[in-house]
């Protein structure tokens, strides 16, 4: 069951990992008719929901992309930013929609905001609790410290429906736009999931990783 519990989470994130790089690859190749760049995409979805305040910039790296609050910005990878593929226009929509989702204060973003600073002390204060629980064999303590824990699983769940909600309003901001057309659509769709697929799998992947953990502690106990 232990050895189980531990490929089954490897087998999970290095298959979500090469789902996402080939389907990247696959997409990045395929060029929209309308030549529009990843640059452009972003900043026509910002200018239309009243987000012309928000800066794009460049960031190195592959699949690196991503939207930071505190700065009101952006960070698009190279080829993301220059190019005017199906995963560029894909990303960069993503992306933007992140930032609309902040605009609108969407909940899940709201908690997910939220819960970074919380996280970021339980996950290292639970992961000190729980191995000092361990080698004392105090394994009331060793619970406590994987309850602390759990709070990152708890932010990987929210990331969720945030993740999900981010690519379906990315694709109706496509279309309703003229970015891509109608028959481009299920490429988009196709990248996007891929990129999701990531987030469920790293969620499921924690999940089994906890429930090994959990085991341990109740079978020492």
């Amino acid at each position: 069951m232990d050895l189980l519990l531990i490929i089954i989470p490897f087998i999970l994130i290095l298959a979500s990992q090469a789902y996402i790089k080939n389907s990247y690859k696959k997409y990045e190749a395929i060029d929209t008719r309308n030549k529009i760049n990843g640059f452009q995409v972003a900043r026509e979805i910002l200018d239309n929901n009243d987000l012309s305040d928000v800066n794009i910039k460049r960031i190195s790296g592959t699949l690196t992309d991503n939207y930071n609050p505190k700065d009101n910005t952006i960070y698009l990878s190279t080829e993301i930013y220059s190019e005017s593929s199906i995963a560029s226009v894909a990303v960069a929509a993503h992306e933007s929609c992140h930032v609309i989702q902040h605009k609108n204060k969407y909940i899940f973003i709201v908690l997910r905001s939220f819960l970074v600073p919380v996280v970021n002390i339980t996950s290292k204060l639970g992961y000190i609790i729980l191995i000092v629980g361990i080698l004392a064999s105090y394994f009331d303590i060793a619970m406590i410290g994987l309850i602390l824990m759990g709070g990152a699983l708890i932010f990987q769940l929210i990331t969720l429906p945030t993740e999900y909600n981010a690519s379906n309003n990315a694709k109706k901001q496509l279309i309703k736009l003229g970015i891509i057309t109608k028959d481009e659509l299920p490429l988009v769709k196709s990248m996007l999931n891929a990129a999701a697929l990531t987030y469920l799998a790293s969620f499921f992947a924690s999940f089994l990783q906890m429930l090994r953990l959990f085991l341990n502690i109740n079978r020492r106990n």
